[in-house]
């Protein structure tokens, strides 16, 4: 072409690919240069030329690929039957129970001792802390009992102990879940030969339908709970299946088929 304000670009088998103006004002005279804006480069559409079409595939693909992301996203939820109690529901709840804790906790005359149950109750545990506004003193316990199953062994045992002294001092214990009672009772009488001289226990979950064991509190103990759960087996916000699930911000039922590998112990 004759035209010498444009440049052409020609590819070998597509032919002409692209045409530049060099001089975009000479081929529109009646365009006051003086008052021409530039798109901001926010708002420009993207380019859709092959090139670079190519070069941004090339790119995406030295990146994970947005199934495997999404895939990553499914697993963590794989296995929910249903939510049970959302996050907001989760969170509204825990406020909650900060409160009367935070109302109690004052009159004492001296920091209580908040002991969690870990793992499950680690959420759990500083949700709560972060919204009780008095002095504490925080440490964790660790005790087994389930192991992989989905039903407690009845025989918990003390894997960690505290490091805090506890004795002359209020412990509250905070756990996930409250069921046949029998950790919750072992772990009161391990506190109490400690020289705690109250127990409160404050539960994230009460799961009355299982209890086998009357739980007995030391001194003025007080026994807090977030909600009483269905006679179901439920993950998420710290409780687990075989060590999956913690990470869920809702409380959701677990799937039987599952667990059902665990239905003849």
């Amino acid at each position: 072409m004759a035209d010498t304000n444009m440049i052409v670009v020609t590819t070998q088998d597509s032919g002409i690919l692209a045409r530049f103006l060099t001089n975009p004002a000479a081929s529109h005279p009646r365009r006051d240069r003086a008052t021409s804006t530039t798109q901001p480069a926010h708002q420009r559409r993207p380019n859709k030329s092959p090139a670079l079409r190519v070069r941004r595939h090339a790119t995406l693909a030295s990146l994970p690929s947005s199934s495997a992301a999404a895939a990553a996203m499914v697993s963590a939820e794989a296995g929910i039957d249903y939510v049970l109690w959302t996050e907001a529901e989760v969170s509204a709840r825990v406020g909650d129970v900060a409160a009367e804790l935070a109302a109690d906790l004052r009159a004492l005359p001296e920091p209580a001792v908040v002991v969690g149950v870990a793992t499950g109750a680690f959420l759990f545990l500083a949700d709560l802390v972060r919204r009780v506004d008095v002095q504490l003193a925080v440490d964790f316990v660790r005790v087994e009992s389930y192991g992989a199953g989905t039903v407690s062994s009845g025989k918990p045992r003390i894997t960690a102990d505290l490091k805090v002294d506890v004795a002359g001092k209020h412990v509250v214990v905070v756990e996930d879940i409250v069921d046949t009672g029998n950790t919750l009772s072992c772990l009161i009488a391990h506190l109490e030969k400690k020289g705690a001289s109250s127990i409160s226990v404050c539960t994230f979950l009460d799961k009355p339908a299982r209890r086998k064991v009357s739980l007995q509190l030391v001194g003025d103990g007080k026994f807090y709970r977030g909600f009483e759960c269905p006679d179901y087996f439920v993950v998420g916000y710290g409780l687990d299946y075989a060590e999956l699930y913690r990470n869920l911000p809702y409380v959701g039922v677990l799937k039987p088929e599952m667990y059902k590998k665990d239905s003849s112990n």
